[in-house]
């Protein structure tokens, strides 16, 4: 198979993956179940006034890159997809980034959360090559085998 250190490098990641899908999807799952709560974020922080179908339809964009975050299908578009949707996220969210103690009444100290988080989607995708427990690797494993053994995977 591959040395330890690249095993371990690759558990990681999936770990990494996991977590950061579930905490993707759950925005996506809101938005579907909650669309009213979605137009308010859209226009406090983005500004725009968002009808329900598109916050709907937001939701289900977001539910499918949730998918290919935690399956790893796709790795370049749906790590560097997901990297974009959370830095818009941070970017907007600058007033309460600068605010963590809600001393100018902006924001409070979760928002910090935020930038680890970056720095997770960011990683994630930096490190996309060696994220092998995925369906992207799975693919590429049956690519390498003879076909008959490929055929029996």
């Amino acid at each position: 198979m591959f040395p330890a250190a690249d095993r371990r490098i690759a558990a990681g990641l999936l770990i990494l993956r996991f977590f950061l899908g579930i905490f993707l999807l759950q925005w996506s799952v809101e938005k579907l179940i909650l669309p009213g709560a979605t137009a308010r974020i859209a226009q406090n922080f983005y500004s725009v006034s968002l009808p329900t179908e598109v916050a709907y339809a937001l939701g289900v964009a977001e539910l499918i890159l949730s998918l290919g975050l935690l399956l790893g299908a796709y790795r370049t578009m749906s790590y560097g997809l997901s990297l974009l949707v959370h830095t818009v996220t941070v970017v907007v969210s600058w007033r309460q980034l600068f605010d963590p103690y809600g001393l100018a009444k902006v924001g409070n100290h979760l928002w910090i959360a935020t930038w680890p988080t970056w720095g997770g989607f960011a990683a994630l995708f930096l490190m996309r090559n060696w994220d092998v427990y995925t369906v992207d690797g799975w693919r590429q494993s049956r690519r390498a085998l003879p076909s008959d053994q490929a055929m029996r995977l």
